[in-house]
This record gives structure tokens, C-alpha cells and sequence, in this order.
């Protein structure tokens, strides 16, 4: 009965810890706010134009040091990871890269997080690694032919939309921006956009997370502090 009672125990584990893939369908699975750094937090950076291109991600494996995971930038502007099984997990997060400012929202076991950091890339004797100013280092791995250039997003938001107070939103595939002929960057999980900037060189970049549903040509956004804004796709 012992034994039965730790395969039991042991086969639940291992389900945890690999079974993780994140439902693609939901609207969010961060179900509390005290979960989601991006409720609790206002995100603020300094922002530098002078960071590698997208591209240099694409199409590699970057395996996370001293860690069991391995992330591969996608360019539909999500992060599939590889666990420590083995096993290659979809959409576990969703990233934006403007610069030398990198933010990722999801989770590789647990609650969706938002990192928004900055980061340096370095080449040197020993390959092509990138670290973000949290710390944490990524190492370039095996060529990954999954994914290459250029970036290219699909969601309900792309276009042209104007707001009841007559401000302007233009969304791109490529993750650009224009708010009133502002420079932004952009990316969606499942309902929720994030945006960032004003993005000019050596200034601060405030991020702002909007809960969003589109109803034909009709589009609501909710922002974290509650504010509501209605849109009307321009012609």
C-alpha cells in the first residue's frame, strides 16, 4: 500500500512539473492580482534606441543559466520553452523587444510575471549569451529552424483606431506603435495589451496593461487602474 501511495505521489509531481502548457483559448490564467507583477507594479525605464535587432534572437535555443529551461523567441512574439523533460511547451510567454529593453509575461511552471529589464548581449571566446540587468543569463544554444525573421504579430488589434476623445492608436504587425504619431511598442496575451513609451532615446518609458475586447469595428479597452477608453476602427 506504501508503494502504491509514493507512485501516486511521484506521478503528480511529474505532472506538474511538465504538464504546464498554458490554455491558448483563455482570456488569462492569472486569476489574482497579488499573483501578476504587472497588477501590482508601474513599470518605468529608461529607454536606449540602441539595441540589437529582433533577429538576433530568432532562430536559436537560448538555455537560461543554472536553470532547466531553454527559451525559443518566436516571431509571432511568443516564447516556447523547452522543460526540463525534454518536451517543448508553446505560448508559455509573450514578449516585446524595443531597444535594449526586453519584457516577457508568462511563466515557465507557475502564475504569469511581467520582467521588464533591460539587457546586454556579448559574444566572446566562449559564444553568444545575453544577460538581463535582473540578473539572469541566457546562452546560445542549438540552431532552432522553428522560427526566423521577420516578426510579424496577429491579434484583433491591428489598424488604425480612433477614441471618443480623438486620440489616435495605430497597431502593427511588426510590434510598432503610434499613439497621436507618438513612437510606442506593443504586444498581447491572450486579452490583455501591454504598451510601452513614449520611446524616445535616453528618455523614460512608462508600461501600461489594458484589458481589451474588440466587437466588430468596435474596440474597449480597460486599464489596470480602472480607466475605460472606446475605439472606432478608422476607415
Amino acid at each position: 500500500m506504501k508503494n502504491t501511495v509514493m507512485v501516486v505521489i511521484v506521478f503528480l509531481f511529474l505532472l506538474a512539473a511538465c504538464d504546464n502548457e498554458v490554455d491558448e483559448n483563455a482570456v488569462n490564467h492569472v486569476t489574482d492580482s497579488s499573483n501578476s507583477s504587472a497588477d501590482s507594479k508601474k513599470y518605468t525605464i529608461t529607454y536606449s534606441a540602441g539595441g540589437v535587432d529582433v533577429s538576433q534572437f530568432l532562430g536559436w535555443q537560448w538555455v537560461r543559466e543554472d536553470s532547466d529551461f531553454t527559451w525559443i523567441f518566436k516571431n509571432d512574439g511568443t516564447i516556447s520553452v523547452i522543460h526540463c523533460c525534454g518536451d517543448v511547451y508553446n505560448r508559455q510567454f509573450n514578449y516585446l523587444l524595443c531597444g535594449d529593453v526586453l519584457i516577457t509575461y508568462g511563466s515557465e511552471i507557475s502564475f504569469d510575471e511581467m520582467e521588464v529589464t533591460v539587457f546586454t548581449m556579448t559574444e566572446d571566446e566562449n559564444g553568444v549569451s545575453f544577460t538581463r540587468d535582473n540578473g539572469k543569463k541566457f546562452i546560445r544554444g542549438a540552431p532552432d529552424g522553428s522560427s526566423s525573421a521577420p516578426l510579424v504579430l496577429l491579434n484583433d488589434l491591428l489598424g488604425s483606431w480612433q477614441g471618443e476623445d480623438g486620440t489616435e492608436y495605430e497597431f502593427s504587425s511588426d510590434t510598432g506603435l503610434l499613439i497621436d504619431s507618438q513612437q510606442y511598442g506593443y504586444f498581447v496575451r491572450y486579452r490583455e495589451l501591454m504598451t510601452i513609451g513614449p520611446l524616445v532615446d535616453g528618455e523614460t518609458a512608462d508600461l501600461l496593461k489594458y484589458q481589451f475586447n474588440r466587437k466588430g469595428n468596435e474596440l474597449y479597452l480597460k486599464r489596470s487602474d480602472g480607466k475605460q477608453s472606446k475605439f472606432s476602427l478608422a476607415e
